[in-house]
């Protein structure tokens, strides 16, 4: 039987030869065929498919019937293989007839392939697995940190500088704050270190109630401030005033341990002694990293020479350096002096609004680079108020919100956070940072207009279609949202 895709070929009935075995041969026509009988074998088709070279992966098929005569045929197969074996088959006609020749196959097996089980995650993944709480550790009166660790024991793998978002749950209602983490990636634990906030609700409420054992939720870890995105120097210069030393510590602990040519750069301020975070931990880099220097600025320094970070930490080594330290505000005289290669630097830096723009304005009279020049937004929200500064422009002229997603139609006081209206009605919007840097709260004007304070993390093609960030931004007519 001939094939439309295949030319055939017409053959002749196996010779009869002596009762000896014949080698095998290949010809133009198929298998070469041996005989060990002269018995004179059942009329065959007198035109078969030519034969054809094919590679399968997979068991065969061999579908073929039963012949009534057959010719001593010398076939190399197996009639049942288990999958998944590899096969090259030469030949490719199934027999359908008692009086046809089953085209002979010719199977390689390589053995069975064992399914193996999908290997372990090797990454934390926040929608697969929670946080557990291993260590409450006190930093200053108002600061702790909280190490934790996966549920399933994998690594933390992101980016040092940047932040997570938890997912805390108060008197039924979730709440989700970002914080920076303090630890290195590619660990089993996963620190963050929260600073209580006047009013606060969710880091009050972590310092207070979160103890051992105990599971939080969490986002994705994100953060555009962060030291493997922003490209640097070997020479850096790391800034940050109160808890803003949170992601610059991790950047400065991740660049000692993985670039021994790093020049490193550290200066902290604070209001005095009793609130630097992380003294023993710097004086303990300082005795294991010559190219590590750290450099306090005190607004007051009264008995600084005498404190010890060793009194309050039991992990701080017993004869660590004792930390640079002078009184002052941070000035352009200061940088310069503690500085001198200041142009040869990266900047990284981390804290409060009004310091941060203080140092920018400092880096740009001294002719900086601004290129090398990456901060990150520090504002703890007074978290139960949510934006008191933004709501307090609030007039007692009102406008219309609506958020047709949602079934929301309300009169709301002109001025008032896009935030704050949107979660009070019930809009399921995230606000972490509260601050206008992580993005978490992108929502969509529609139509009506609102002022913006930060669009820090929204993209040009963006702003351009009517997104901004909800909790930097103040409603100031008739407006439609939608979140997507």
């Amino acid at each position: 039987m001939s094939s439309s895709n295949t030319p055939s070929s017409t053959i002749s009935p196996p010779a009869l030869s002596s009762p000896v075995l014949k080698p095998l041969k290949l010809n133009s026509a198929g298998l070469g065929q041996s005989t060990t009988s002269k018995e004179k074998p059942a009329p065959v088709s007198s035109k078969l498919q030519a034969p054809k070279l094919s590679f399968s992966l997979g068991g065969s098929d061999n579908n073929s019937s039963k012949n009534t005569a057959k010719p001593a045929t010398a076939k190399l197969s197996t009639s049942k293989l288990k999958p998944p074996k590899l096969n090259f088959a030469l030949g490719g006609s199934k027999s359908t007839s008692s009086s046809k020749l089953a085209t002979p196959k010719l199977n390689f097996s390589l053995g069975e392939m064992v399914a193996k089980p999908s290997l372990k995650p090797t990454t934390w993944s926040p929608t697969t697995t929670s946080l557990v709480l291993v260590k409450r550790e006190l930093e200053t009166h108002d600061s702790m940190s909280f190490t934790f660790a996966a549920a399933d024991q994998t690594l933390f793998d992101f980016k040092p500088g940047q932040f997570v978002t938890l997912a805390v749950e108060i008197d039924g209602k979730t709440h989700y704050r970002a914080y920076s983490i303090s630890s290195v990636p590619q660990q089993k634990q996963l620190r963050l270190t929260i600073k209580r906030v006047p009013d606060g609700l969710v880091s009050n409420w972590l310092a207070d109630n979160l103890t051992i054992g105990d599971n939080l939720s969490a986002l994705n870890i994100a953060g555009q401030f962060n030291s493997s995105d922003c490209q640097h120097k070997a020479k850096l210069l790391l800034v940050s005033a109160g808890c803003g030393i949170t992601p610059v510590m991790s950047i400065a602990k991740a660049l000692l341990a993985q670039d021994s040519d790093a020049d490193i750069e550290f200066l902290h301020c604070a209001r005095d002694k009793d609130n630097v975070i992380f003294h023993a931990e710097m004086q303990t880099l300082i005795a294991q990293h010559s190219n590590f220097k750290v450099q306090l600025l005190l607004e007051n320094s009264d008995g600084f020479a005498n404190f010890s970070a060793n009194d309050n930490d039991d992990n701080a080594t017993t004869n660590s350096p004792a930390l640079a330290h002078q009184t002052g505000m941070v000035s352009k005289d200061v940088i310069q002096q503690l500085y001198p290669d200041l142009q040869d630097r990266t900047i990284f830096l981390c804290g409060p609004v009004g310091f941060m723009k203080a140092v920018e304005n400092i880096a740009q009279e001294s002719d900086f680079d601004m290129a090398n020049f990456f901060q990150e937004s520090f504002t703890p929200a007074a978290d139960n108020k949510q934006q008191d500064d933004i709501t307090s422009g609030a007039s007692t002229e009102s406008v219309m919100l609506y958020v047709p997603d949602f079934a929301v139609e309300k009169e709301v006081a002109q001025g008032s956070s896009l935030l704050e209206l949107l979660e009070n009605n019930g809009v399921p919007i995230i606000g972490a940072c509260r601050a206008g840097v992580c993005g978490s709260c992108k929502c969509k004007v529609t139509s009506g207009e609102v002022k913006s304070s930060s669009s820090e993390t929204l993209t040009a093609a963006e702003i351009e279609q009517g997104f901004v960030l909800a909790c930097s931004s103040t409603v100031e007519g008739d407006i439609t949202v939608a979140l997507s």
